[in-house]
């Protein structure tokens, strides 16, 4: 998986705290036990070095 670009959701209280409500609905019933890990997609990916394309920086 060489250049896969891993990012993990749900690692901090505050975002497990907006989404409480929900994940006590279908199909989740409970909340994650454990961060949730992702890959971020190739058009999120910047170069190197490269600005971000929003702000300019």
């Amino acid at each position: 998986m060489k250049g896969t670009v891993f990012s993990v959701a749900l690692n901090h209280r505050s975002q497990l705290d907006a989404w409480d409500q929900a994940f006590h609905q279908p199909p989740y019933q409970t909340p994650p036990k454990t961060p949730v890990w992702f890959i971020k997609p190739r058009n999120t990916h910047l170069a190197n070095g490269g600005g971000d394309p929003v702000s300019g920086r």
